[in-house]
């Protein structure tokens, strides 16, 4: 098996992996297991660690950098939120492909050059929950508010709860301006696409 791992890594195509495995049989005097003696289920088997083995070794990667901040890398399949330049639009997204200087929108269906975008916008995990959780706060106490005159001796006074209910729903309304972290493609950051396929 060991001897199978080492051809496997000196291979990067599922031509190669499939023949590195079917050489180490075939060569090995102990095994007498050969092409013709195998069973469809094993060819199959052999057929999947390739492809999952070659698919490994074959990525293409977005990477954002900025000075003095950490990297940010995307891969194909993920979410893309972006402004292009001289445009105010925000676009919605995920990647489909990355080529050597270009992705492609799997939506849109559309090729974008690297040096086309402006602005990439990451949600902020944090502020879409406090944003979530104040709305839900503050619709209580604003329910509470509207249902005072029904209830027969309450506990609670209505201007009060009508005034933490609004604090709380302006509160929610107001971080949602800070729920995407921005990366503006200035002087001072690169954008690029990174090829770390195994060679």
């Amino acid at each position: 098996m060991c001897q199978i791992i080492k051809i496997f890594f000196k291979r990067n195509t599922f031509a190669g992996n499939l023949r590195a495995i079917l050489l180490h049989y075939e060569l090995e005097p102990s095994l007498t297991l050969n092409f013709s003696t195998m069973t469809k289920p094993f060819i199959l088997f052999l057929f999947l660690i390739a492809v999952t083995i070659s698919s490994s070794f074959a990525q293409k990667i977005l990477v954002l950098d900025k000075y003095g901040t950490k990297r940010t890398r995307i891969t194909a399949g993920e979410e893309i939120i972006f402004r292009q330049l001289n445009n105010k639009t925000k676009y919605h997204d995920f990647i489909s492909s990355l080529r050597d200087s270009t992705l492609i929108l799997g939506e849109a269906k559309i090729e974008f050059p690297l040096n086309d975008f402006d602005t990439f916008y990451f949600r902020r995990p944090g502020i879409q929950y406090v944003s979530i959780g104040t709305t839900f706060i503050g619709g209580g106490f604003m329910f509470a508010s509207a249902v005072y005159p029904l209830v027969g001796d309450p506990a609670y006074d209505q201007r009060e709860s009508f005034i933490i209910g609004a604090s709380f729903l302006a509160f929610s309304q107001l971080i949602k301006a800070f729920k995407y972290k921005k990366f503006k493609v200035r002087k001072n950051s690169r954008v690029r696409i990174l090829d770390l396929t195994y060679r």
